[in-house]
């Protein structure tokens, strides 16, 4: 008998083990695991089960694990969503990434084009190349980056490298959500580096946070949303930056004592 999955937008489609594996890979659960995983699922799947409620099993199964730290990787594309309310979070959080990868970066720069100045989210620089980053930042998960945003950077960044013509520069969009079709085929055709939830394959932000292992501190258990806030006013956007002794008034007591553990195998897993 085929089981159904009920998606969030009411859709149904066939219950796939592959696609359960597939993000338990991304995540970084050992194989082992996923075969315990897959059959912890299947002993309470029912037919028309919600992804949620499937979310909520592989949660459930990975908090009892061995590494229940694991279970805060399944956050991910919600924790993103909370690098706000403004946008400014998200600009930081994309400029520590890229240095990690090698970029030398800042943040809000105003820079002369060559008709108006213009307001850089991250100017980032490697192998002699400038980047002009637009960081997209969606408070919902699910909005999707369409190509209105694209046609905006194009015409900021060619008033940029008209002012600056002896510069080897390029365009770049970073966002937490996925970028609309016609988004993707415009930037291809005029150039735009594009950096989102799944864009480029491979490639994609969820992709450079595992490589790099540095989470966004909205994805950690055990903080509240006022912690959360706390912590980003402060500045404190990575879950790497928590376990600096120097932001350690900023936590809850309770928190260092029952979580950071956590916070520091998840950091340093490099499943």
């Amino acid at each position: 008998m085929t089981t159904f999955v009920t998606k969030f937008d009411g859709t149904r489609e066939v219950y796939n083990e592959e696609k359960i594996k597939s993000s338990a890979t991304r995540v970084g659960v050992p194989a082992n695991m996923q075969d315990e995983m897959i059959d912890s699922i299947r002993s309470r799947l029912y037919d028309g089960i919600s992804t949620s409620e499937i979310y909520s099993l592989i949660q459930d199964y990975l908090h009892s694990s061995s590494r229940p730290y694991l279970a805060m990787k399944y956050n991910l594309k919600a924790a993103l969503a909370e690098l706000g309310p403004s946008g400014y979070p998200f600009e930081k959080y994309v400029a520590l990434l890229l240095a990690e990868l090698g970029y030398e970066t800042v943040t809000n720069q105003i820079i002369p084009g060559g008709c108006v100045t213009h307001e850089v989210d991250v100017l980032a620089k490697k192998d002699g190349i400038t980047y002009y980053i637009e960081a997209k930042f969606h408070k919902s998960p699910n909005q999707r980056t369409d190509v209105r945003v694209a046609l905006y950077i194009k015409a900021r960044y060619d008033d940029l490298a008209a002012g600056h013509a002896h510069e080897n520069t390029k365009p770049w969009i970073v966002t937490n959500t996925r970028f609309s079709t016609d988004a993707i085929k415009y930037a291809e055709c005029q150039g735009i580096k594009l950096t989102s939830w799944g864009y480029p394959k491979n490639e994609g932000i969820m992709d450079i946070i595992e490589s790099t292992r540095l989470h966004p501190v909205t994805m950690i258990e055990g903080l509240t949303k006022e912690d959360k806030i706390r912590l980003m006013t402060a500045g404190v956007v990575t879950a790497r930056q928590l376990l600096d002794p120097k932001f350690r008034d900023l936590l809850p007591h309770n928190f260092v004592k029952n979580e950071l553990p956590l916070v520091e195998s998840l950091c340093r897993d490099a499943s």
